[in-house]
């Protein structure tokens, strides 16, 4: 198996979109931290990445919840792992903020 790169798609075709998107959030925000050379910790890099993976994930069952088609979970991974677990923080506090009609900090 880890010879043959066609296997390797085959067996990631085959997980869960849930899956795959957390993944992706991991892979992308692991290079996204390397990327940015501003805290290459490795601790850093780990917890990063995984938080990222368990948003991308709360947000797949939000995709499922809201009756979208479970592909765009992938989607969410990537975007959650590009812009990072403080960039999401930030958004979905400014979100609840607009519906609860709240302006404090």
């Amino acid at each position: 198996m880890p010879d043959n790169p066609n296997t390797w798609i085959q067996a990631l075709n085959q997980l869960p979109a849930e899956v795959g998107g957390a993944l992706m959030a991991i892979f992308i925000a692991v290079l996204r931290v390397i990327y940015d050379k501003e805290e290459t910790q490795p601790m850093r890099v780990i917890l990063e990445s995984l938080i990222c993976g368990a948003l991308s994930l709360t947000i797949s069952y939000a995709i499922i919840a809201l009756g979208l088609n479970i592909n765009w979970a992938i989607f969410a991974g990537g975007t959650i792992g590009y812009f990072g677990s403080a960039t999401v923080r930030v958004f979905a506090l400014k979100v609840v903020r607009a519906k609860i009609g709240g302006n404090n900090k």
